[in-house]
């Protein structure tokens, strides 16, 4: 089956977001003498936006009060501010050109809100590339639950088989499978000890290897 689609995850892909915010969090903890623990972080990777969780931690850690509302709108400014310094991860804006010239279908499909896509989207001038963008505003569940891929596919027109999925998260690539797709990992610094084994490619960076090259990794007649 020719492959006739690519569909993007959006945080730590297409920008890696999860390293700064990672670091948000450590500030944030490390104010209070607090060591902030990677464990609790990564098992929402992939599957919990604007998650509030670590304040829970900290709070159940600490003998004071913590006004969580104020804290974790200082966690945001500043997981934001971090963000903004970042630069397209390596390989993506070659992908997003050569997916258009070989006429391939581009998708994206998030488990964020569609104002975070859409603001770094524009910031990078990469959203006329998208022929359809699915968050999680249009689905009742995030990932690892396949169905933002199952409503990119629908969108899109095509079927699972006939595209491939690029996440960084373990969470993300048990969404692809389960909705049938071809899955690539490409995990950032933060994601990089995850557990891949159900992805069809890993790869350290996309331009580690040339879309034509990918895509003839998964053609079969």
């Amino acid at each position: 089956m020719t492959i006739k689609a690519l569909i993007f995850d959006f945080d730590g892909l297409i920008i890696d977001t999860e390293t700064p915010e990672l670091k948000a969090w450590h500030e944030l903890f490390q104010r209070y003498g607090i060591d902030f623990s990677f464990e609790d972080y990564a098992r929402f990777i992939g599957m919990v936006y604007d998650d509030t969780s670590a304040l829970d931690v900290l709070q159940s850690r600490l003998d004071i009060h913590l006004d969580k509302e104020s804290l974790f709108k200082e966690f945001k400014q500043r997981k934001v501010e971090l963000i903004d310094q970042q630069s397209l991860r390596s390989g993506i804006r070659d992908y997003l050109i050569k997916a258009r010239l070989l006429g391939l279908k581009i998708g994206l499909a998030s488990s964020a809100k569609r104002e975070w896509v859409d603001r770094y989207l524009s910031k990078h001038a990469i959203a006329h590339y998208f022929d359809c963008i699915k968050t999680i505003e249009d689905a009742s569940q995030p990932k690892p639950h396949p169905q933002l891929y199952l409503l990119s596919l629908e969108c899109l027109g095509i079927a699972a088989k006939e595209a491939i999925a690029l996440e960084d998260s373990y969470n993300g690539i048990c969404a692809a499978k389960a909705a049938g797709l071809h899955a690539v990992a490409v995990p950032n610094s933060v994601t990089s000890g995850f557990d891949f084994s159900r992805a069809d490619l890993r790869l350290e960076h996309l331009a580690d290897l040339s879309l034509e090259e990918m895509i003839g990794k998964f053609y079969s007649e």
